[in-house]
């Protein structure tokens, strides 16, 4: 999980409407285990504080376990492209995934 890629699609009547693609991941140079824990502990709680109006990856901000999460995005359902950030209340980066999608015509 140091580094991936992935694909998020939305069917309907058998055929893809929408995507979204996504990599990136923890940084290079984080290869404590624990630390790779703690860091997709706490992305899956950000990822589940996602709102109706931005369902790209989380919200604008989440903090929590010393931890903040952001995410930075441009463009609406039909279109759009963001980053998302971890990083410790201290400023240093501890993950970065770049992600876009939008419906297909």
């Amino acid at each position: 999980m140091g580094f991936f890629v992935g694909q998020e699609t939305v069917s309907r009547d058998d055929r893809v409407v929408w995507s979204m693609s996504y990599s990136g991941g923890v940084r290079a140079e984080i290869t404590d285990r624990d630390i790779f824990l703690a860091i997709y502990k706490f992305l899956r709680q950000a990822l589940l504080d996602v709102s109706v109006e931005y369902p790209f990856r989380g919200p604008h901000l989440f903090e929590q376990a010393g931890m903040i999460y952001r995410n930075e995005v441009e463009g609406a359902l039909d279109r759009f492209h963001g980053v998302e950030t971890i990083a410790r209340q201290d400023g240093v980066p501890l993950y970065a995934v770049r992600y876009s999608g939008g419906l297909l015509r």
